[in-house]
């Protein structure tokens, strides 16, 4: 009995650990006013039953999920700036996809990105999963990068 358990807690691990979310971006480095944000969250297993949903997040906080075929948005301010589409309906192939136009980037959204979803598997199982932080390093034209540190000097 204790065999079989164990035998059954590492085909859970294994078939966790072939589950496929990933992220795609553009580019990392982002010049104000001429380099677009463009970034996809794909999720891909053949084992996947049923996907309930694909959030895209900046800085640990949810800014677009997808749920079917219609975005939406928790970030307000965002969706002014940025268009997102995705669908989860088909099960073994499913996205999210946002872009931000290069003239409508700003500062702010210099930041960590990170997808993460909820599956249904074939065996009824539920898992969430998550991919790594991606950073995006925004500077202007000159190559200048904003940071918390920066200071402006005024001399007399």
């Amino acid at each position: 009995m204790y065999r079989m358990r164990f035998v059954t807690v590492c085909l859970l691990i294994v078939h966790t650990a072939f589950a496929m979310i990933s992220i795609q971006v553009q580019n990392t480095f982002i010049k104000l006013g001429r380099t677009d944000i463009d970034i996809k969250c794909l999720v891909n297993d053949s084992e996947i039953a049923s996907i309930k949903n694909i959030q895209l997040r900046r800085s640990s906080t949810n800014i677009v999920s997808v749920k079917e075929s219609l975005p939406f948005w928790q970030d307000v301010k965002l969706q002014q700036r940025a268009n997102a589409y995705g669908s989860v309906i088909n099960a073994t192939f499913s996205y999210l996809h946002m872009m931000i136009d290069s003239q409508k980037v700003t500062t702010n959204d210099e930041a960590s990105y990170s997808c993460k979803t909820t599956v249904q598997y074939r065996n009824k199982t539920f898992a969430s999963l998550e991919t790594g932080n991606v950073y995006l390093n925004i500077t202007d034209v000159s190559g200048f990068q904003r940071s918390q540190h920066s200071a402006v000097l005024i001399g007399k």
